[in-house]
């Protein structure tokens, strides 16, 4: 019993901290390592030119976190997901709807001299974090003026800590690893990384998601990623990776808004929606709670901007009052309870009569499309991984 708390007090301290090591200095990132000697012979490495674009490989959502050897733990991290494509000392970071990023995080314009190479692809998660270590996406929001893609609002601002964790390598000095192992590829990756507090390495734990669940809910944390140790890196959602989600978060689409109540100004809740499978967008609840003053104040100015006399909503979002709709072009990340009945035993992609419980604005989304927001059904642990493990990826 002491051996088995003294693992799980371990795998609780890893899972927040990440490698928080600092590097004596930045020059000590260019310390002799050979790329070309790693990966050479590497099973599965090939020879190409450096990719311009990739696709970033996503998880599947399953129902519950399970022990396996044949594959490894990862913390979910909450923030945006990044592609680092490193070419000499420049940087360009790309979303996972390949939108460009770089000058939105001035902060990690010194990434490439964290890598031991002239040229790689990194994929990882930046994250603003907290007071605690711990990722927080409505943190993200409040940083000044923050909003991808904005020249002129691209600032640095000091009260968030902004990190990049880095877990997969897909390219390294004119060798794809696409075909490599995934834990191959992370040991590369390990070498190759020159870590501080704004460079991490995101480690991860074999056989062990039960603890590193644990771990993951007892700090907080948004929930953790199984990923089969001999997987290839897929440019598609794939069942070679599975999330498992502690906290309820979903992108939802902005289709409206209503007046407000009371003594609130400019609006009362943002009417949310989803798209089913035939591309109808669906009303699934309001959300009117998780702003403050200035993101309130924020929100109504992009609202007025997208204002309609046309319901983008397949159906009537209930019987609310004073109800005002918008182009759907505004995507937010939104936290909740539950939903409010069993979708997964209905048929794949009805909706009809689902509703978020308790809805909480965290901010808004500007890595994701309005049509990627759809209802991801939770699929069984058990069978998914079964099949990635029988050779079915997707």
């Amino acid at each position: 019993v002491k051996k088995a708390a003294a693992k799980k007090a371990s795998i609780k301290k890893t899972a927040l901290k990440q490698s928080a090591k600092k590097t004596p200095a930045i020059a000590s990132s260019k310390k002799k390592v050979n790329p070309a000697a790693l990966v050479e012979g590497l099973e599965g490495a090939r020879k190409e030119p450096m990719p311009h674009e990739l696709t970033p490989m996503l998880a599947t959502l399953v129902d519950a976190p399970f022990n396996d050897q044949e594959w490894l733990y990862e913390v979910k991290w909450d923030g945006y997901r990044a592609l680092a494509f490193i070419n000499g000392g420049d940087l360009r970071l790309v979303s996972r709807n390949r939108n460009e990023m770089t000058g939105d995080f001035p902060e990690l314009a010194d990434l490439p001299a964290h890598v031991r190479a002239k040229t790689a692809i990194l994929d990882g998660e930046i994250c603003a974090l907290d007071e605690h270590g711990r990722p927080s996406f409505s943190l993200m929001q409040q940083r000044t003026g923050f909003e991808p893609g904005k020249t002129k609002q691209r600032q640095k601002n000091g009260s968030a800590v902004i990190v990049f964790y880095a877990f997969d390598l897909l390219y390294l000095d004119g060798y794809s690893l696409m075909r490599v192992d995934l834990e191959k590829r992370k040991e590369l990756l390990e070498k190759m990384l020159a870590t501080d507090e704004l460079v991490r390495y995101s480690e991860h734990f074999v056989g062990k998601g039960l603890p590193l669940f644990e771990a993951a809910r007892e700090q907080g944390l948004e929930g953790i990623v199984a990923k089969r140790r001999r997987s290839c890196y897929m440019q598609k959602r794939t069942r070679e990776w599975l999330k498992i989600k502690i906290t309820l978060r979903q992108e939802c689409v902005i289709g409206g808004y209503t007046e407000p109540k009371g003594s609130r100004e400019h609006f009362g809740s943002l009417v949310l929606g989803l798209y089913d499978d035939q591309g109808r967008l669906v009303p699934v609840g309001q959300a009117g709670s998780g702003f403050t003053h200035k993101s309130h104040a924020e929100m109504w100015k992009r609202l007025k901007g997208l204002q309609t006399d046309t319901s983008a909503f397949a159906s009537k979002p209930g019987s609310l009052r004073g109800m005002h709709y918008v182009r759907p072009e505004l995507v937010a990340e939104i936290k909740f309870v539950e939903w409010t009945h069993a979708a997964e035993n209905g048929p794949r992609g009805a909706l009809s009569g689902l509703k978020m419980r308790a809805p909480v604005f965290q901010g808004l989304r500007f890595d994701k499309s309005p049509k990627e927001c759809k209802f991801e059904v939770k699929k069984s642990t058990k069978i998914e991984s079964r099949k990635a493990e029988q050779g079915e990826a997707a």
